[in-house]
């Protein structure tokens, strides 16, 4: 490959190259021409030139990422397309042009600064990560955060310092960042230059050069008074020459010798490959999850440790095995055929969480979690199906313990309320007899408190049941809206109480019993917010979480009892419906708390976090 190379650096590209000189040069001259006739078509002209350079360079660039030996060609590339974005938008905003109303010749230049810092830290930031294989995601996704602090920073909180000022000329931050850019491209020469062995030769003196030319180019920028300059012509046209070197080095030989540019190694691709194997066959054996690997016709193609210990197989002694026939309870086994096979065609979604027992290794049965997934060649054909599973055999005996314990508790609390409950009518009755006949006035004062202390137990026993039911079934996605309608509905409010709900679209992740919240707000404000005529809900996003607000215009509450309305022991005869409401919306992390401002109406804030809120239809709704 070298020997080749070099043949061909010396033959086949030498007319090319001389043709590329004298095509930059009869452009040059043509661009210096243009200006003298007109200036503004000279600089839309040069900027496109490097814009339609610069986007070249990162089609190379990205084209090549799967087969790049480093991180050079991906960093400058991704680097130039961003750098040529900030360009256009200098190019549009030039004073003259007419598109950006409003903004003097300080906005171009001031993004002119932006583009030359993001192209200096470019190629200063690519030879550090020449030896390293940085993700194209992170690459593009970190310049494109640098590039929109740039432009938020000029466009939208205007903190970026002035670059020119009309009737005096550049300022001295514009002058001094041409310095410290000029000081950063020499670095990344420098950079080019010790790293000059990992690219060919022709690479490595055209990206030296051109970096040189674009330390001339800025220099030439710190030189003039007018935008319309014979400096800032200069050095336009050494910007327009050093992209037209960096084209040579990049596109030029990039299309004629891509191995010139992605310089590839077999020995040491084989090297690498093999250290990732094993280092993948590493992080697989002490991973705690099972890992089962299966090819087209369901056999054992990979198993790392934890699944060896399970099946109480050896590695070796597992691939190759028929998984269903070998590691399935035969009463599962047809199930099993049919998931694979669904997976294998398509039928069934990949990533889809299955439980499914596994022969262990003492004989018995594990139970373990899985979540599937397909594999495919490089066609797209599904060749296998990867599984990863979590051994849940202990998890699954607790929770049906737990599930039983509680079914007995339930069931010895709802016979015991019952039988509470009878009682209490019994007494009621009772109590009604001796009232009939009693024209005692002492009597009749007792009986009347004892009949309040039996509708306060009876309360109290209804509560409880209400109480018992929280967090028994698992949480759901509600809509709110719906639930205050319902709750309104089912209170038949005065008609002087008006409902305003503005929760459209919102759905919430809360325990199935969380229409008892709303409920219990509305019937609160109705019975205890003295003269209310509104009840409001809405809600706002701060953050990352979002908030509920249930507002009336009644009496609201006092400062000292904010936090004592929701606690179990707050005024027990007006009830536990509070106390109820904050238990409810605590089993899935939802705070509440009351704001308002005494004698202008309650205000409770029902704050619900990230990841505990949505909006749309999409996904299952419902208790």
């Amino acid at each position: 490959m070298e020997d080749r190379q070099g043949r061909t650096e010396q033959g086949t590209t030498e007319p090319g190259i001389l043709r590329l000189t004298i095509g930059f040069s009869v452009l040059l001259a043509a661009l210096a021409a243009t200006g003298l006739y007109n200036y503004l078509l000279f600089h839309t002209i040069a900027e496109l030139v490097a814009i339609t350079i610069a986007t070249g360079v990162f089609i190379v660039a990205w084209n090549a990422r799967t087969m790049r030996e480093n991180g050079y060609l991906l960093v400058a590339g991704t680097g130039l397309l961003f750098v040529a974005g900030i360009e256009l938008v200098h190019t549009l905003a030039y004073q003259g042009m007419g598109i950006f109303v409003g903004y003097d010749a300080n906005l171009p230049t001031q993004l002119w600064i932006a583009s030359r810092y993001l192209l200096a830290g470019t190629l200063l930031a690519a030879p550090l990560v020449l030896r390293r294989d940085p993700g194209p995601g992170w690459v593009v996704t970190a310049f494109a955060g640098i590039s929109a602090l740039f432009l938020l920073s000029i466009f939208v909180i205007p903190v970026f310092p002035d670059c020119y000022v009309e009737g005096i000329g550049l300022t001295p931050f514009k002058v001094w960042s041409e310095y410290v850019i000029a000081a950063l491209l020499a670095l990344g020469g420098v950079a080019v230059y010790r790293l000059r062995d990992v690219f060919s030769p022709r690479v490595a003196s055209h990206l030296v050069a051109a970096i040189f030319v674009m330390i001339a180019s800025e220099l030439a920028f710190t030189l003039y008074t007018s935008v319309y300059g014979l400096s800032n012509m200069v050095g336009h046209l050494l910007m327009v020459l050093s992209f037209g070197i960096i084209y040579v080095a990049f596109v030029e030989t990039g299309i004629r010798q891509p191995y010139a540019v992605v310089f590839t190694s077999l020995t040491a691709s084989e090297d690498r490959l093999r250290r990732e194997k094993d280092r993948l066959g590493q992080y697989l054996d002490i991973a705690g999850a099972l890992f089962v690997v299966l090819d087209p016709d369901g056999r054992v193609a990979l198993v790392n440790r934890r699944a060896s210990e399970v099946l109480g197989c050896p590695v070796n002694a597992a691939v190759g095995e028929p998984w269903v026939e070998r590691f399935v309870p035969p009463a599962d086994r047809e199930r099993c055929r049919t998931v694979f096979f669904g997976l294998m065609r398509g039928e069934i979604e990949a990533n889809e969480h299955v439980r499914a027992p596994v022969l262990a290794a003492a004989g018995g049965e594990r139970i373990i979690a899985w979540h599937n997934t397909v594999l495919r060649d490089k066609n797209g054909i599904v060749c296998g199906t990867l599984s990863s599973g979590e051994d849940i055999t202990e998890q699954q005996h607790a929770e049906a313990a737990l599930r039983q314990a509680n079914a007995k508790l339930n069931l010895l609390a709802g016979i015991t309320r019952h039988d509470i409950l009878n009682q209490i009518t019994v007494a009621r009755t009772y109590i009604d007899f001796a009232g009939e006949d009693g024209e005692n006035p002492g009597v009749q004062v007792c009986l009347k408190r004892a009949r309040t202390a039996i509708e306060q137990i009876e309360r109290q026993i209804e509560f409880s049941r209400d109480y018992q039911d929280m967090g028994v079934k698992a949480p759901v996605w509600q809509r709110p809206q719906d639930l205050v309608w319902e709750s309104v509905s089912e209170l038949a409010l005065p008609v002087e109480v008006g409902v305003r709900v503005d929760l459209a679209g919102l759905v919430v992740y809360t325990d199935p019993m969380v229409k008892k919240v709303f409920y219990n707000l509305i019937d609160n404000a109705v019975r205890h917010g003295g003269d209310v005529t509104e009840i409001r809900f809405s809600y706002a996003i701060s953050g990352q979480d979002l908030t509920i607000f249930c507002e009336d215009d009644g009496n609201g509450i006092p400062d000292g009892e904010k936090e004592a309305i929701f606690r179990e022991t707050y005024r027990r005869r007006h009830g536990h419906g509070l106390f109820l409401v904050s238990g409810i919306l605590g089993i899935t992390g939802i705070a509440i708390r009351e704001t308002g401002e005494a004698g202008k109406g309650a205000r409770f804030e029902i704050r619900v976090p990230n990841g505990g809120y949505r909006f749309g239809d999409e996904g299952e709704v419902g208790a």
